[in-house]
């Protein structure tokens, strides 16, 4: 058992209490503003203090009161307001991001790469999961898109273990370029986060409202979607230099060819993702097969190997399940009779609705990048004081020699990140 003074808690259950009383909705005509700040660094401590109780498997007091004052919701419309910020206003201000005006702004990025991590977390929970009702359409959306984003990413980072500390190569870049190289990297490591969310709803699916399911297995069709992630695999790349990278956590990291077939944390969320809509009775059901859908989720056959099965047996149930879809006849131009009545997410058309972009940029660029530098400093401090790196120690991985990958204890004192 661990004991309660091996650990430094960013909160307590007190001021967690307090911090999401206070959560609201925030419109994204005041993103970044002091209102969206003082948010910000409350769901930041929040996402800290969340993974802290898990650390430490205490009460996960953090769902607890999120579903208790009904604030998930404000969670789910802050990360659709932090998204269509980064997709529609981003930009439009990014070629006037200077060295010193690049702080509050990398913040509103980051923003939406908190929000999910909290989410993670905090959806794990059945209660928090389904406690949404309606309004989780919305999340399965942009779950959705994620998904689409994985299903179409291309590898363009030519970066390797010798470039990547190359400081003349980095310090060639402008700050804006630098800044849109991070956004692609935490798009991407958003929609593999998002991958878990998709498969906490798959695992409360019958608990959700009958929208919900609808939604995911025919308007959004993700089993299908999820059948090319499996084809496609955009958990593994191959650097310049032809080392082998896995994304595991929330890093990239160099494998062997032999652990190559080996199941990892993110194949293994789509895995069961698949398991729950296609397996569960209520979801068969539901599912609409056509020709081409069947092709292209009978395509998951091969990759449903001994070696897979042993180390995740529900997919037993699968390989049946795709043994008797390989033999279902699916009349040709089928038509459901009958009206049908859907519900469709509100949030983000709420978000969207009447939006003038190119003054919403404007005046973030007129207020919010010409900051004066006693502001910049104001902020610099309160991020300092928001981040104790005691509270990290828990969640931080043993750091290993980068030669011979022994546990190590001192940094390189050249490049100060190598251990």
């Amino acid at each position: 058992m661990i004991s309660d003074n091996q650990f430094t808690n960013a909160l307590t259950a007190n001021e967690a209490e307090v911090y999401i009383q206070e959560l609201k909705k925030i419109p994204i005509e005041e993103y970044g503003y002091d209102k969206w700040m003082k948010q910000h660094e409350f769901i930041e401590k929040l996402n800290i203090q969340a993974h802290l109780n898990v650390a430490q498997q205490s009460e996960e007091f953090i769902s607890e009161l999120l579903v208790t004052y009904d604030k998930i919701e404000a969670l789910i419309y802050d990360l659709l307001v932090s998204e269509t910020w980064r997709r529609k206003v981003f930009p439009l201000i990014k070629s006037k991001i200077t060295q010193g005006n690049s702080l509050r702004v990398y913040l509103m990025l980051y923003h939406e790469v908190t929000i999910v991590n909290l989410l993670e977390l905090v959806l794990y929970n059945k209660n928090a999961c389904t406690s949404v009702d309606e309004k989780m359409l919305d999340l399965v959306d942009y779950c959705a898109r994620k998904v689409t984003f994985l299903n179409t990413w291309e590898d363009d980072d030519d970066e390797d273990d010798e470039s990547i500390n190359d400081i003349n190569k980095f310090m060639e870049r402008s700050e804006a370029e630098q800044m849109e190289k991070t956004v692609k990297k935490q798009n991407y490591a958003i929609s593999i986060n998002a991958l878990s969310i998709l498969r906490y709803m798959t695992d409360y699916i019958t608990d959700l409202p009958l929208s919900v399911m609808t939604r995911l297995l025919n308007t959004k069709d993700m089993i299908t979607a999820l059948s090319y992630l499996i084809e496609s695999v955009p958990w593994v790349r191959r650097t310049p230099s032809n080392k082998i990278l896995r994304w595991e956590g929330s890093n990239w990291k160099e494998i062997s060819k032999n652990d190559i077939s080996k199941l990892c944390q993110v194949e293994a969320q789509i895995w069961i993702a698949l398991y729950n809509l296609m397996v569960e009775p209520e979801c068969r059901r539901k599912y609409a097969y056509t020709n081409h859908t069947r092709e292209v989720i009978l395509r998951l056959r091969p990759y449903l190997t001994s070696q897979l099965i042993d180390e995740l047996p529900i997919l037993t149930d699968l390989k049946r399940v795709l043994d008797e879809l390989s033999i279902l006849n699916i009349p040709d131009n089928s038509v459901q009779a009958g009206l049908l009545v859907e519900q469709i997410p509100e949030m983000l058309e709420e978000i969207k609705n009447g939006k003038d972009w190119k003054k919403i940029a404007k005046k973030c660029k007129k207020e919010i990048l010409n900051d004066s530098q006693t502001n910049r400093m104001e902020l610099a401090k309160k991020l300092a004081g928001m981040y104790n790196i005691d509270q990290f120690d828990p969640l931080i991985e043993t750091p290993k020699c980068a030669k011979c990958g022994k546990p190590a204890d001192k940094r390189c004192s050249k490049c100060k990140n190598e251990w």
